[in-house]
């Protein structure tokens, strides 16, 4: 008989309203229990204010959600008046998880505790510039970035024939995007008055025209955001499409792709897209393996062990690009593909012994990589 398995508990930290992730991971309590872990659960709120629940095994492995409590009260409040994405919102949310980081660090400060996605990362890589980054330096298939600032320099290249994606450095879930080119200009943010204004919601950010509104696009080269060449995407009869990898320790577990109309701008399904797992089957296999090996040699790169990575195909088929790497991804329905019991199948199929790559790595931008086993 094989030797038999430490006692691990799966401690998950979230919020019930994420509907899209937690309580799609909390509701398979009893499988989880079933694969021989204990299992123990809080929210934010709770874990800054009291501690972590009574945990009695050693190791430890922690599933981190997104915190919407915390970001809705204090971050995108509702009578926020910046613009959506800015850095206010990054300094803010990366404060949110050194707090948690140094809770957990002292509640667990015993125990063998294995990070899913460390809360250092959990911060960090809400800046899209930085992510951008990494990719430039490993040659990560990408969309060009552009450092431009004036309107008059931006409209000269969209008369050569150029197309670009404007997106708030710090933003998500395809809201404050704007679209430029030569023929059209779209945005879902609200141009009124001469001020650029938020949704209160994260749906319902409808695309506006805005094409020829040089005020606008002045106003919005001042805010912080990320221009980045639009890919020429590949067209599935006649709907844009993108894919949304999902990872987990090195592996990809799950592929989605989502669809939308052409003439849409974006494939976020936040905004209107839908999936559709049967187009997997009528996509290049080539390229879809493609796909899965990018979005893996991205997660090792990010040093992250659970992501959804939105990857893209080129209109001739000859290439795929990441557009978006998301550590907060929404899970498809359950219906659809049970993601949260497929990450747990995995974790249940590992060997005795065996430790999350990468899964300790604490270090400031800049610095050489460091590898634990042990959360210090």
């Amino acid at each position: 008989m094989g030797m038999k398995r430490d006692a691990v508990t799966i401690f998950t930290i979230g919020d019930r309203a994420d509907h899209d992730s937690y309580k799609k991971f909390h509701r398979e309590k009893k499988f989880i229990l079933g694969k021989g872990f204990e299992y123990a659960s809080t929210n934010y709120g709770r874990l800054l204010s009291k501690g972590i629940p009574n945990i009695n095994t050693k190791k430890v492995i922690v599933f981190l959600f997104f915190p919407f409590v915390y970001w809705n009260r204090h971050i995108e409040r509702k009578r926020y008046r910046g613009l959506y994405g800015n850095r206010t919102f990054y300094k803010k949310f990366t404060i949110f998880w050194k707090d948690v980081n140094k809770k957990l660090r002292v509640s667990l400060r015993r125990k063998e505790v294995y990070f899913v996605n460390q809360p250092y990362l959990c911060g960090l890589y809400r800046d899209k510039q930085i992510v951008a980054g990494r990719f430039l330096r490993r040659g990560i298939p990408a969309p060009k970035r552009f450092a431009v600032s004036d309107a008059k320099e931006l409209i000269d290249l969209l008369n050569r024939g150029k197309a670009f994606f404007l997106k708030p450095r710090y933003g998500s879930m395809g809201k404050g995007i704007t679209f430029l080119s030569r023929a059209s200009w779209q945005t879902n943010f609200v141009f009124k008055r001469g001020k650029i204004v938020n949704r209160r919601a994260d749906r319902g950010w409808r695309f506006r025209d805005v094409t020829g509104n040089k005020k606008f696009l002045r106003k919005l080269l001042k805010k912080d955001i990320l221009i980045e060449e639009a890919i020429d995407s590949f067209l599935f009869k006649k709907m844009k499409f993108d894919m949304r990898i999902y990872t987990f320790l090195d592996k990809v577990i799950y592929v989605y792709p989502r669809r939308n109309r052409a003439d849409k701008v974006t494939t976020n399904i936040s905004q209107g897209a839908k999936g559709d797992p049967g187009l997997l089957r009528e996509l290049p296999q080539d390229l879809v393996d493609k796909a899965e090996r990018l979005a893996v040699k991205v997660s090792k790169i990010l040093g992250i062990n659970m992501a959804g990575m939105d990857i893209m195909m080129d209109r001739k088929l000859k290439d795929v690009y990441v557009v978006d790497v998301n550590i907060f991804p929404g899970f498809p329905k359950r219906k659809t593909f049970n993601l949260a019991r497929d990450m747990i199948k995995v974790l249940a199929g590992r060997p005795e012994g065996m430790s999350f790559r990468r899964l300790c790595k604490e270090k400031k931008e800049g610095q050489n990589n460091e590898t634990c086993k042990r959360y210090r």
